[in-house]
């Protein structure tokens, strides 16, 4: 016995994984927005923010003032 696809039920099976495609995303959509709303109101979030605000921040133009292989001179190679 030979089974025949008609263009129909591979549309509808199409139809059906792109709907199947978008319930997922939007029960993953709505289960981020929660837990980030859960994060954003919880104490771990602050004391996170308090700790990444103790460090310095620098630009990349600071940055290479420290780096000594871009000083321009040599004298660097020559303390060790």
């Amino acid at each position: 016995m030979t089974t025949h696809r008609t263009a129909r039920t591979t549309a509808k099976s199409a139809e059906d994984k792109a709907d199947a495609r978008r319930e997922l995303a939007a029960q993953l959509h709505a289960s981020i927005t929660d837990q980030v709303a859960a994060l954003v109101d919880s104490d771990v979030w602050r004391a996170y923010l308090d700790h990444m605000a103790a460090f310095h921040s620098y630009s990349t133009g600071r940055v290479a003032v420290f780096d000594p292989s871009n000083s321009g001179t040599q004298e660097w190679r020559l303390a060790a």
